[in-house]
Protein backbone atom coordinates (compact mmCIF):
# COMPACT_ATOMS: atom_id res chain seq x y z
CA UNK A 1 0.00 0.00 0.00
CA UNK A 2 2.85 2.38 1.18
CA UNK A 3 4.35 1.57 -1.86
CA UNK A 4 1.41 2.06 -4.25
CA UNK A 5 0.84 5.72 -2.19
CA UNK A 6 4.27 6.57 -2.95
CA UNK A 7 4.63 5.58 -7.15
CA UNK A 8 0.99 7.64 -7.12
CA UNK A 9 3.05 10.61 -5.81
CA UNK A 10 6.12 10.61 -7.82
CA UNK A 11 3.67 9.66 -10.76
CA UNK A 12 2.06 12.99 -10.05
CA UNK A 13 5.08 14.92 -9.25
CA UNK A 14 6.94 13.98 -12.64
CA UNK A 15 3.42 14.77 -14.72
CA UNK A 16 3.52 18.38 -12.67
CA UNK A 17 7.27 18.66 -14.16
CA UNK A 18 6.46 17.96 -17.25
CA UNK A 19 3.72 20.23 -17.38
CA UNK A 20 5.76 22.82 -15.90
CA UNK A 21 9.01 22.07 -18.38
CA UNK A 22 5.90 22.74 -21.36
CA UNK A 23 4.65 25.74 -20.13
CA UNK A 24 8.39 27.40 -19.28
CA UNK A 25 8.70 26.53 -23.19
CA UNK A 26 8.94 29.57 -26.08
CA UNK A 27 5.43 29.13 -27.81
CA UNK A 28 7.61 30.09 -30.84
CA UNK A 29 11.23 30.62 -32.45
CA UNK A 30 11.86 34.33 -33.49
CA UNK A 31 14.17 34.35 -36.27
CA UNK A 32 15.66 38.31 -36.46
CA UNK A 33 16.68 39.52 -39.85
CA UNK A 34 19.23 42.71 -39.13
CA UNK A 35 17.47 45.07 -42.21
CA UNK A 36 14.20 46.17 -43.19
CA UNK A 37 11.28 44.04 -44.78
CA UNK A 38 11.81 43.46 -48.51
CA UNK A 39 15.76 42.30 -48.96
CA UNK A 40 17.54 39.62 -49.68
CA UNK A 41 18.16 38.19 -46.01
CA UNK A 42 14.18 39.12 -45.60
CA UNK A 43 13.36 36.85 -48.48
CA UNK A 44 15.64 33.98 -47.25
CA UNK A 45 14.26 33.89 -44.05
CA UNK A 46 10.76 34.02 -45.07
CA UNK A 47 11.37 31.80 -47.43
CA UNK A 48 12.63 29.12 -44.77
CA UNK A 49 10.09 29.84 -42.00
CA UNK A 50 7.38 27.12 -43.60
CA UNK A 51 9.87 24.48 -43.66
CA UNK A 52 11.01 25.00 -40.50
CA UNK A 53 8.06 25.78 -38.66
CA UNK A 54 7.08 22.69 -39.97
CA UNK A 55 10.52 20.47 -38.90
CA UNK A 56 10.41 22.21 -35.10
CA UNK A 57 6.74 21.86 -34.41
CA UNK A 58 6.70 25.48 -33.50
CA UNK A 59 5.67 28.82 -35.48
CA UNK A 60 8.46 30.77 -37.44
CA UNK A 61 8.21 34.91 -36.32
CA UNK A 62 10.12 37.05 -38.66
CA UNK A 63 11.22 40.04 -37.04
CA UNK A 64 13.21 42.55 -39.04
CA UNK A 65 15.06 44.63 -36.76
CA UNK A 66 17.37 47.11 -39.23
CA UNK A 67 19.73 49.98 -38.51
CA UNK A 68 23.79 50.02 -37.77
CA UNK A 69 24.28 47.52 -41.32
CA UNK A 70 22.61 45.17 -39.58
CA UNK A 71 24.80 45.22 -36.24
CA UNK A 72 21.32 46.45 -34.35
CA UNK A 73 19.82 43.24 -35.26
CA UNK A 74 22.40 41.05 -34.70
CA UNK A 75 23.28 42.58 -30.86
CA UNK A 76 19.53 41.74 -30.50
CA UNK A 77 19.71 37.85 -30.32
CA UNK A 78 22.40 38.11 -27.47
CA UNK A 79 19.74 39.61 -25.54
CA UNK A 80 17.69 36.68 -25.48
CA UNK A 81 18.58 33.45 -23.85
CA UNK A 82 20.67 31.08 -25.07
CA UNK A 83 18.02 28.37 -25.85
CA UNK A 84 17.58 28.21 -29.75
CA UNK A 85 14.93 29.93 -30.01
CA UNK A 86 15.89 32.84 -31.17
CA UNK A 87 17.69 33.09 -33.98
CA UNK A 88 19.44 35.47 -36.65
CA UNK A 89 19.94 35.41 -40.55
CA UNK A 90 23.40 36.52 -40.50
CA UNK A 91 26.36 36.41 -43.17
CA UNK A 92 30.13 37.14 -42.72
CA UNK A 93 28.78 41.21 -43.31
CA UNK A 94 26.98 41.17 -39.55
CA UNK A 95 28.69 38.88 -37.49
CA UNK A 96 32.16 39.27 -38.59
CA UNK A 97 32.86 42.38 -40.61
CA UNK A 98 31.02 44.74 -38.76
CA UNK A 99 33.30 44.26 -35.49
CA UNK A 100 36.29 44.05 -36.94
CA UNK A 101 35.67 47.51 -38.59
CA UNK A 102 33.73 49.48 -35.95
CA UNK A 103 34.77 49.98 -32.65
CA UNK A 104 31.66 51.28 -31.57
CA UNK A 105 30.26 47.60 -32.01
CA UNK A 106 30.48 45.99 -28.70
CA UNK A 107 29.75 42.25 -30.05
CA UNK A 108 32.62 40.46 -31.77
CA UNK A 109 31.91 36.92 -33.77
CA UNK A 110 32.20 34.69 -30.97
CA UNK A 111 29.31 35.69 -29.74
CA UNK A 112 27.86 33.61 -32.28
CA UNK A 113 27.48 30.49 -33.15
CA UNK A 114 26.29 29.19 -36.48
CA UNK A 115 24.04 26.71 -37.17
CA UNK A 116 24.56 26.43 -41.15
CA UNK A 117 24.56 28.71 -44.04
CA UNK A 118 21.41 28.42 -45.58
CA UNK A 119 22.47 29.82 -49.40
CA UNK A 120 25.94 30.29 -51.20
CA UNK A 121 25.69 33.12 -53.36
CA UNK A 122 28.74 34.61 -56.37
CA UNK A 123 30.16 37.83 -56.01
CA UNK A 124 30.12 39.33 -59.70
CA UNK A 125 32.69 42.05 -60.60
CA UNK A 126 30.45 44.29 -62.79
CA UNK A 127 31.12 47.38 -64.03
CA UNK A 128 29.30 50.93 -65.68
CA UNK A 129 27.92 50.05 -69.46
CA UNK A 130 29.83 52.63 -71.33
CA UNK A 131 33.58 50.91 -69.59
CA UNK A 132 35.76 50.17 -72.88
CA UNK A 133 37.74 47.42 -71.27
CA UNK A 134 36.65 43.73 -72.54
CA UNK A 135 37.40 41.98 -70.03
CA UNK A 136 39.02 41.78 -66.35
CA UNK A 137 42.47 41.20 -67.58
CA UNK A 138 42.22 44.96 -69.76
CA UNK A 139 40.44 46.98 -66.94
CA UNK A 140 43.37 46.34 -64.34
CA UNK A 141 45.99 47.18 -67.00
CA UNK A 142 44.16 50.31 -67.50
CA UNK A 143 44.90 50.79 -63.40
CA UNK A 144 48.45 49.90 -63.13
CA UNK A 145 51.26 51.59 -63.46
CA UNK A 146 52.64 55.41 -61.81
CA UNK A 147 50.72 56.85 -64.43
CA UNK A 148 47.49 54.69 -64.54
CA UNK A 149 43.73 56.34 -64.40
CA UNK A 150 42.32 55.96 -61.16
CA UNK A 151 39.36 53.68 -61.13
CA UNK A 152 36.58 53.81 -58.88
CA UNK A 153 34.65 50.94 -56.77
CA UNK A 154 31.60 51.44 -54.95
CA UNK A 155 30.36 49.48 -52.12
CA UNK A 156 27.71 49.47 -49.70
CA UNK A 157 29.63 50.72 -46.94
CA UNK A 158 33.50 50.59 -45.53
CA UNK A 159 34.42 47.50 -43.85
CA UNK A 160 31.74 45.74 -45.62
CA UNK A 161 31.96 42.61 -47.69
CA UNK A 162 32.07 44.58 -51.24
CA UNK A 163 34.33 46.88 -49.79
CA UNK A 164 36.91 44.43 -48.41
CA UNK A 165 36.80 42.71 -51.71
CA UNK A 166 37.95 45.28 -53.11
CA UNK A 167 40.34 46.27 -51.18
CA UNK A 168 41.92 42.97 -51.86
CA UNK A 169 41.67 43.15 -55.00
CA UNK A 170 43.50 46.64 -55.78
CA UNK A 171 46.53 44.72 -53.56
CA UNK A 172 46.42 41.53 -55.14
CA UNK A 173 46.47 43.19 -59.32
CA UNK A 174 48.71 46.47 -57.41
CA UNK A 175 46.02 48.40 -59.60
CA UNK A 176 45.02 52.37 -58.49
CA UNK A 177 40.99 51.66 -57.13
CA UNK A 178 39.49 53.96 -55.43
CA UNK A 179 36.52 53.12 -52.80
CA UNK A 180 33.40 55.08 -53.11
CA UNK A 181 31.53 54.03 -50.25
CA UNK A 182 27.51 54.75 -50.65
CA UNK A 183 24.75 53.99 -47.93
CA UNK A 184 22.99 50.87 -49.45
CA UNK A 185 22.42 48.88 -52.30
CA UNK A 186 19.44 51.00 -54.71
CA UNK A 187 21.90 54.26 -54.95
CA UNK A 188 25.22 52.22 -55.77
CA UNK A 189 23.63 50.84 -58.17
CA UNK A 190 22.03 53.87 -59.61
CA UNK A 191 25.75 55.40 -59.97
CA UNK A 192 27.08 52.32 -61.57
CA UNK A 193 24.40 52.26 -64.43
CA UNK A 194 24.47 55.81 -64.59
CA UNK A 195 28.67 55.96 -64.99
CA UNK A 196 29.36 57.93 -61.67
CA UNK A 197 31.55 54.99 -60.71
CA UNK A 198 33.39 52.61 -62.51
CA UNK A 199 32.83 49.45 -61.00
CA UNK A 200 31.29 47.21 -58.02
CA UNK A 201 31.78 44.14 -56.99
CA UNK A 202 27.93 42.87 -56.14
CA UNK A 203 26.39 39.74 -55.32
CA UNK A 204 25.03 38.06 -58.53
CA UNK A 205 21.19 37.36 -57.08
CA UNK A 206 17.97 39.63 -57.14
CA UNK A 207 17.81 42.23 -58.70
CA UNK A 208 21.86 42.50 -60.21
CA UNK A 209 20.91 39.07 -62.25
CA UNK A 210 18.07 41.01 -64.11
CA UNK A 211 20.37 44.20 -64.37
CA UNK A 212 23.60 41.92 -66.18
CA UNK A 213 20.82 39.92 -68.86
CA UNK A 214 18.88 43.43 -69.36
CA UNK A 215 22.44 44.64 -70.30
CA UNK A 216 22.26 47.86 -68.06
CA UNK A 217 25.90 46.67 -66.52
CA UNK A 218 28.48 45.15 -67.63
CA UNK A 219 30.01 41.73 -65.75
CA UNK A 220 34.22 40.99 -65.73
CA UNK A 221 33.58 37.83 -64.23
CA UNK A 222 32.61 35.93 -60.43
CA UNK A 223 35.24 35.81 -57.38
CA UNK A 224 35.20 31.92 -57.22
CA UNK A 225 36.44 29.16 -57.77
CA UNK A 226 34.34 27.45 -60.61
CA UNK A 227 31.37 29.15 -62.47
CA UNK A 228 28.15 29.52 -61.28
CA UNK A 229 25.75 26.64 -62.85
CA UNK A 230 22.71 28.70 -62.70
CA UNK A 231 24.68 31.54 -64.90
CA UNK A 232 27.04 29.47 -66.62
CA UNK A 233 28.36 31.94 -69.02
CA UNK A 234 29.47 34.43 -66.62
CA UNK A 235 33.70 33.19 -66.69
CA UNK A 236 35.54 33.45 -63.16
CA UNK A 237 38.00 36.33 -62.57
CA UNK A 238 40.68 33.96 -62.72
CA UNK A 239 39.75 31.92 -65.70
CA UNK A 240 40.29 35.58 -67.28
CA UNK A 241 43.58 36.66 -65.81
CA UNK A 242 45.74 33.99 -64.11
CA UNK A 243 46.62 36.22 -61.30
CA UNK A 244 43.20 36.36 -60.00
CA UNK A 245 42.86 32.30 -59.81
CA UNK A 246 43.32 32.15 -55.67
CA UNK A 247 40.78 35.16 -55.72
CA UNK A 248 37.43 32.92 -54.22
CA UNK A 249 35.22 35.13 -52.26
CA UNK A 250 31.46 33.58 -52.61
CA UNK A 251 29.47 34.79 -49.64
CA UNK A 252 26.63 32.99 -47.57
CA UNK A 253 23.77 33.50 -45.34
CA UNK A 254 23.01 31.63 -42.23
CA UNK A 255 21.34 31.12 -39.47
CA UNK A 256 23.27 31.90 -36.41
CA UNK A 257 22.82 31.54 -32.61
CA UNK A 258 24.33 32.70 -29.65
CA UNK A 259 27.59 30.98 -28.70
CA UNK A 260 26.83 29.16 -25.39
CA UNK A 261 23.64 27.48 -26.77
CA UNK A 262 23.80 24.13 -25.90
CA UNK A 263 24.91 21.43 -28.55
CA UNK A 264 21.69 19.60 -27.93
CA UNK A 265 19.61 22.72 -29.46
CA UNK A 266 22.19 23.14 -32.08
CA UNK A 267 21.46 19.62 -33.49
CA UNK A 268 18.15 20.20 -33.47
CA UNK A 269 18.21 23.37 -35.78
CA UNK A 270 20.63 21.57 -38.05
CA UNK A 271 18.54 19.21 -38.54
CA UNK A 272 15.48 21.59 -39.16
CA UNK A 273 17.60 23.10 -41.75
CA UNK A 274 18.88 20.36 -43.28
CA UNK A 275 15.29 19.19 -43.59
CA UNK A 276 14.29 22.74 -45.26
CA UNK A 277 17.33 22.63 -47.68
CA UNK A 278 16.06 20.01 -49.13
CA UNK A 279 12.79 21.06 -49.61
CA UNK A 280 11.86 21.55 -53.39
CA UNK A 281 9.66 24.47 -52.56
CA UNK A 282 12.93 26.19 -50.80
CA UNK A 283 14.95 25.13 -53.63
CA UNK A 284 13.40 26.57 -56.22
CA UNK A 285 12.40 30.19 -54.59
CA UNK A 286 16.55 30.65 -53.88
CA UNK A 287 17.56 29.82 -57.16
CA UNK A 288 15.17 32.00 -58.93
CA UNK A 289 16.46 34.74 -57.43
CA UNK A 290 20.62 33.46 -58.53
CA UNK A 291 22.02 32.16 -55.10
CA UNK A 292 22.34 28.20 -54.82
CA UNK A 293 21.26 26.23 -51.68
CA UNK A 294 24.20 25.81 -49.49
CA UNK A 295 24.96 22.28 -47.85
CA UNK A 296 24.16 21.13 -44.82
CA UNK A 297 26.92 21.21 -41.67
CA UNK A 298 26.84 19.05 -38.46
CA UNK A 299 28.49 20.25 -35.49
CA UNK A 300 32.37 19.70 -36.43
CA UNK A 301 32.07 21.28 -39.87
CA UNK A 302 29.56 24.64 -39.01
CA UNK A 303 32.13 25.06 -36.15
CA UNK A 304 35.09 24.75 -38.33
CA UNK A 305 33.78 26.87 -41.14
CA UNK A 306 32.73 29.65 -38.72
CA UNK A 307 36.13 30.03 -37.41
CA UNK A 308 37.87 29.44 -40.73
CA UNK A 309 35.62 32.58 -42.20
CA UNK A 310 36.40 34.60 -38.86
CA UNK A 311 39.42 34.29 -39.24
CA UNK A 312 40.11 35.07 -43.22
CA UNK A 313 37.63 38.47 -42.80
CA UNK A 314 39.59 39.32 -39.65
CA UNK A 315 43.09 39.05 -40.91
CA UNK A 316 42.34 41.15 -44.16
CA UNK A 317 40.76 43.75 -41.89
CA UNK A 318 44.13 43.89 -39.88
CA UNK A 319 46.14 43.69 -43.43
CA UNK A 320 44.49 46.32 -44.99
CA UNK A 321 43.88 48.94 -41.80
CA UNK A 322 40.15 48.86 -42.71
CA UNK A 323 37.99 50.81 -40.22
CA UNK A 324 35.55 52.70 -39.80
CA UNK A 325 36.71 56.76 -38.15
Amino acid sequence: MKHRVLSTILTGCLALASAYALAQAPAQTNMIVPYPAGGGSDFIARTLAPSLSKSLGQNIIVENVGGAGGAIGSQRILQHPNDGHTLLLGSPNEVMLAPAVNKAITYKAEDFRLIGPATETSLVLVGRPSLKAADIKELLQQAQGPNATPITYGSVGIGSLYHVVGEVLTTDAKANLTHVPYRGMAPLVTDLMGGVIDIAFLPLAGNVLGLIKDGKIKTFGIAQARRNHLVPDIPTLGEIDPQLKNFIYPTWAGILVRSNTPDAEVVRLQAALAKALTDPKVKQSIEATGSEVAKPMNLEQANAFYKEQTELFRKIVNDHKIQVN
